[in-house]
C-alpha cells in the first residue's frame, strides 16, 4: 500500500509540473516578443516622419483680414501661405472660435494659430514668430456723440461695448479689470455695431479694417453715421503661434525666414496695399 501512495504522488507531481512546464511555453514568446517589437518600431517610425510637406493652422473668423469667403483666406493668411511656400510647405486653414483655436496648439492637436498679441502668460505656453501683421486698434463712435480721450481715465463716462475674448490692450484689459471702465462684453463682435447705432454703448473699440467691415456689412445704409477716433488704443504686430516642441521650433525658423523674404521682396506690403511710408 505504502508504494501505490508513492508511485501515485509521483504521477500527481510529474503531471503538475508537466502542466507548469506547458504554461511557462506558452506565455514566454509572448512576453519576449513584445519588448522586442517596440525596440524595433520606434526607429521605423522616426524614419517615416521626414520633413514637413503640409501644416494645418487653427485661425478664426476676422473679415477682412481672416476669413474663409475672402480669397485666399485674406491677406494675413495669404502672408503666412506665401511665407510658408518659400520653404516648401503648404498650408490649410481650419476655422474654429477664437479661444479654442489657440487651445488646439496648446494641446498639441495642431502645430500653428493665427494670429495673436504676445502677451506674457502666452509666451509661457507658445512659441511666436517674427511680426506678421500690425494691428490697430480704435474707438468707432456715432457722429451725434461727443467723444474725445486722451488716457483711459477720460473713458470712465462712456458705455462701451466690446467682444468677449478680445483684450485690445494691455493697459484697457487692466482699467477693465480694477473697474475703471464700463464695458459690455458680447459674445460677437458684429453685434456691436447694432448696439452702437441704437445708442446701447456710446463707443466700441475694433481692429480700424475689422471695424469698417463690420460696418459695411451691417448697416451700410448709416455708414456716413459712423466715426473712427483718430487716437489708436494700440498699435502691436501680431503673431503666429507655434506648439513649444522640436517640430514647432522648426517651423517657426521657416516661416521666419520666408516671412523675412516676403517682406524684402516688397511681396508683403503689396499683400496688405501698404504704402513705402506706411
Amino acid at each position: 500500500m505504502s508504494s501505490s501512495r508513492v508511485v501515485h504522488g509521483g504521477l500527481k507531481l510529474t503531471s503538475i509540473s508537466l502542466l507548469l512546464f506547458i504554461c511557462l511555453l506558452a506565455i514566454t514568446p509572448y512576453t519576449t516578443a513584445t519588448p522586442h517589437n517596440s525596440l524595433t518600431q520606434t526607429p521605423q517610425l522616426k524614419q517615416e516622419i521626414g520633413p514637413i510637406k503640409t501644416i494645418v493652422v487653427s485661425t478664426g473668423e476676422w473679415p477682412p483680414l481672416i476669413s474663409a469667403k475672402k480669397q485666399g483666406h485674406g491677406p494675413i493668411s495669404m502672408v503666412i501661405s506665401e511665407a510658408f511656400a518659400i520653404s516648401g510647405v503648404k498650408v490649410e486653414f481650419r476655422y474654429f472660435p477664437w479661444k479654442r483655436a489657440l487651445q488646439e496648439v496648446r494641446t498639441g492637436r495642431m502645430m500653428a494659430s493665427s494670429v495673436w498679441r504676445k502677451t506674457d502668460n502666452r509666451q509661457q505656453d507658445f512659441l511666436f514668430s517674427e511680426g506678421v501683421y500690425d494691428n490697430q486698434n480704435v474707438f468707432f463712435h456715432l457722429k451725434s456723440t461727443e467723444f474725445n480721450w486722451d488716457n483711459l481715465l477720460d473713458l470712465k463716462d462712456y458705455y462701451i461695448g466690446a467682444a468677449l475674448g478680445y483684450a485690445y490692450s494691455e493697459d484697457f484689459a487692466k482699467a477693465e479689470q480694477r473697474g475703471e471702465l464700463e464695458v459690455f462684453r458680447v459674445n460677437k463682435e458684429r453685434s456691436l455695431v447694432e448696439m452702437l447705432l441704437t445708442k446701447r454703448i456710446d463707443v466700441f473699440p475694433a481692429n480700424r479694417e475689422v471695424g469698417l467691415e463690420l460696418i459695411r456689412t451691417q448697416t451700410p445704409e448709416a455708414f456716413d453715421q459712423y466715426v473712427i477716433h483718430p487716437k489708436p488704443i494700440s498699435f502691436k504686430p501680431l503673431h503666429l503661434v507655434f506648439h513649444k516642441s522640436q517640430q514647432g521650433e522648426a517651423l517657426l525658423k521657416q516661416f521666419n525666414t520666408g516671412l523675412k523674404a516676403l517682406k524684402q521682396s516688397g511681396r508683403y506690403a503689396e499683400i496688405y496695399n501698404l504704402t513705402p511710408e506706411e
